[in-house]
């Protein structure tokens, strides 16, 4: 495209339930623009209900991309998102739209912006994995922590004692590498290149939260999430599947198998849902230079906060 001035990336991030695609759908429209989901689990095929997938009536015409287009027992890593939507961004911007990602996977924005080791798929060895976390099992962790002192003091310093995943994801890379992951993460920091964009993070106070995410999961059992589990269950789900990771899964799961009542699985549903949130939130408040928007006033009517986005975002700024 030459030396034209593309206008930058709109990053919509915020936590379940705060309104994103409808913010998305309409700065869409006044920016002729196309989204890009950033929801680790909306790209599941056969998960619309579950994943709060936007419909068609919800999009009202505006191209959504990276929604349902993966088989619900197929893996899907940061590390695929960033590369197709890397690709994406540049197709939507050769045609001369605005580009939107919106979602909730605050990973997925820190790999847009920041740029993520992990989209290298360095140190990956599926044997090695296996025998690390067998260890961890073994001591609860113990001897696996203090590995990871003495090979990488940076990178045990930032992971949490408990974390099993980053502990074992440390050592693995150590272990198929011999270089420590913080040195090969600080490297790839050094080689990203930050695409224009501007950030914002959509959300509400911890009630109004709540309640939005409580309505959520008993309109989203109005809508079939229950009979659409059943039909996945029929198809082989499993807990096992990277769909059924999605939150309310393994709940309607277990209810299509009788082992909850409804009650249960709803209740169940929206107390981890509510938890999850809480973890959005913190790690979204780790993202510099995010403008920080309530949506207090309503998930349909933003025009207070697209004003405050299209003033930050002017056409053809970077």
């Amino acid at each position: 495209m030459g030396n034209v001035r593309l206008p930058p990336v709109i990053l919509l991030a915020g936590p379940t339930a705060t309104g994103k695609t409808a913010l998305a759908v309409e700065l869409a429209r006044r920016l002729d623009g196309e989204i890009v989901s950033a929801d680790s689990m909306q790209i599941y095929r056969g998960c619309a209900i579950g994943t709060a997938q936007p419909s068609p009536m919800d999009l009202q015409g505006i191209p959504c991309h990276l929604v349902g287009c993966v088989e619900p027992d197929q893996p899907w890593s940061v590390a695929d998102w960033l590369r197709a939507t890397r690709r994406i961004v540049g197709e939507i911007q050769a045609r001369g739209r605005a580009v939107l990602v919106a979602g909730g996977t605050g990973l997925y924005f820190k790999a847009f912006t920041d740029g993520l080791f992990e989209a290298q798929g360095a140190g990956r060895h599926a044997d090695v994995r296996r025998q690390l976390e067998a260890q961890w099992d073994a001591d609860g962790g113990l001897s696996l922590r203090r590995r990871l002192h003495e090979v990488d003091p940076v990178a045990a310093a930032r992971i949490h004692a408990n974390d099993r995943l980053r502990v074992v994801r440390a050592l693995e890379v150590y272990a198929t590498t011999g270089r420590p992951v913080s040195l090969l993460q600080a490297e790839a920091r050094c080689r990203h290149e930050s695409a224009p964009a501007r950030r914002f993070v959509l959300c509400a106070s911890r009630e109004e939260l709540y309640r939005r995410i409580n309505l959520r999961v008993e309109e989203m059992m109005e809508k079939g999430f229950a009979e659409e589990a059943s039909a996945l269950l029929r198809r082989g789900a499993c807990e096992d599947w990277p769909a059924m990771r999605a939150l309310g899964y393994p709940q309607m799961l277990k209810l299509a198998r009788g082992e909850l009542s409804r009650d249960q699985a709803v209740e169940q549903t929206q107390r981890l849902t509510r938890r999850y949130a809480k973890q959005q939130i913190v790690l979204l408040r780790k993202w510099p230079g995010a403008v920080w928007l309530d949506t207090a006033a309503g998930t349909r009517e933003n025009s207070e906060n697209i004003e405050i986005i299209l003033e930050f975002s002017p056409a053809g700024s970077v």
